[in-house]
């Protein structure tokens, strides 16, 4: 796998994000972490926003 490259876990977790969650509502702290790293999520506030790398990531996770 590449470093770049999602676990499943991680997919969902970005696409939770994405629908909303919050981070500390059943999405993993090292997830949450791996997906700031990769630059896909951002702390906006007391929760979590994508980037717009993030939004490209989640917009091709939804095609495939």
């Amino acid at each position: 796998m590449a470093a770049d490259e999602l676990t499943p876990h991680e997919e969902t977790s970005l696409l939770r994000i994405a629908d909303g969650a919050e981070p500390q509502h059943d999405i993993e702290e090292a997830d949450v972490s791996r997906l700031q790293s990769l630059a896909l999520v951002e702390q906006r506030g007391l929760s979590f926003g994508l980037t717009l790398m993030g939004v490209r990531k989640v917009a091709q996770l939804k095609r495939s």
